[in-house]
């Protein structure tokens, strides 16, 4: 993700200095190599450092001399990592994806604040992307019915038992299919089990989909939204047949983080990853697939609207589609910030900072292009 980010401010940001920092070094002047050659004649600078994240005082060296800190990494570095952004003064957009953490960076508000810092957490594909649309989706109307968010990353070539291959990390994955899930029935907050309430849905060229209950993808909506709106609910794309193999692994306990009765320190979860990860890693092209619907009273008419996105692997750059979704809004999130166009201070969830309008307009640019009904 972090290739695709700089990918983007490369190009679209050309006099800005750019310093990639990762522990792995021939992976991180691998990708400097490869953004040299990409934007030969830009006329910014881009270098690559070696970096310990666990390191405060060298993350601290890093962040004084720049206008802003995009972290992708594991969403447990998160916390700290803006703490020492709010130390520096230096803008921070992260990934997010876990809402206790973000939770946590939410109560930075005032210091940000005080620092003169923007801080935006949750800014990949969903929650990120999908959840400003979705926002953008609602501005005009007076009364909000429904607001429906599907978003899934996918296999262009799935194959059995899960037709699945792994886009991001295993842990969140697991996260999202067994913790509870967030949303509005009758505009209020409600919590639902996981992998259940499984409907029928179509997308051009690909035929039936199915999408579920997951948690997480939602974030920070259904708070912003209670009272608001009546019904929101956000669920998981995958190819049919999905859920019900992972419902299953969920009620025989796979996920479980109590050490197996074997005098050792493993879990079944440990186990479970290790095999996701061995069966599910691949080099099949992906597809991004995203539907937001929203319908309601707008100007005193009955509306409703859908966004849909199919995104695909591209050949050009070598850039998944989940790179691209990920690391594209994240990036023209964090521009937005730098060029002043978005210009608060605190602490604050994409959807409630970022203009949708220039959000989709700017992925435009960038080929990733919504089809827009209503």
């Amino acid at each position: 993700m972090g290739k695709a980010i700089a990918y983007d401010i490369a190009k679209f940001s050309p006099e800005a200095d750019i310093t990639l920092a990762d522990l792995n070094v021939p992976a991180g002047e691998s990708i400097v190599e490869w953004l040299g050659k990409c934007h030969p004649s830009r006329p910014g600078g881009m270098v690559f450092e070696k970096l310990d994240a666990s390191d405060d005082q060298h993350i601290l060296r890093l962040m004084k001399d720049a206008d802003i800190a995009i972290v992708a990494l594991p969403y447990s570095f998160n916390i700290r990592l803006l703490q020492l952004a709010i130390q520096t003064g230096t803008h921070f957009c992260d990934l997010g994806g876990n809402d206790s953490i973000v939770g946590e960076q939410l109560k930075m508000q005032e210091k940000a604040k005080e620092a003169g810092v923007l801080a935006i957490p949750d800014c990949g594909l969903a929650p990120g992307m999908a959840n400003v649309i979705a926002m953008h989706s609602i501005k005009d109307m007076e009364i909000v019915n429904k607001l429906h968010i599907r978003v899934g990353g996918l296999p262009q070539n799935p194959k059995p038992p899960l037709n699945y291959q792994l886009f991001f990390s295993v842990k969140g994955l697991i996260n999202e299919y067994k913790e509870d899930c967030m949303v509005l029935e009758g505009g209020r907050i409600k919590l639902l089990d996981p992998m259940i309430d499984t409907e029928e849905l179509h997308f051009n060229g690909l035929g039936k989909m199915e999408a579920f209950n997951t948690s997480g993808g939602a974030a920070w909506l259904p708070y912003l939204l209670e009272g608001k709106v009546d019904e929101l609910n956000y669920k998981t794309i995958r190819y049919p047949g999905h859920a019900v193999i992972i419902k299953a692994m969920l009620d025989l306990g796979l996920t479980s983080e109590e050490k197996l009765e074997c005098g050792c320190d493993t879990t079944p979860r440990d186990v479970l990853e290790t095999q996701l990860i061995r069966s599910l890693t691949g080099t099949d092209k992906d597809v991004v697939l995203v539907r937001v619907v929203a319908s309601g009273v707008a100007d005193g008419q009955s509306v409703e609207r859908t966004y849909d996105l199919d995104d695909r692997f591209d050949d050009d750059t070598g850039l998944t589609a989940m790179m691209r979704t990920t690391s594209f809004p994240t990036a023209i999130i964090a521009q937005m910030v730098v060029d002043g166009i978005i210009n608060e201070h605190g602490v604050m969830t994409p959807e409630t900072c970022v203009p949708g309008d220039l959000l989709l307009n700017e992925m435009e640019k960038r080929n990733i292009i919504f089809k827009i009904s209503q």
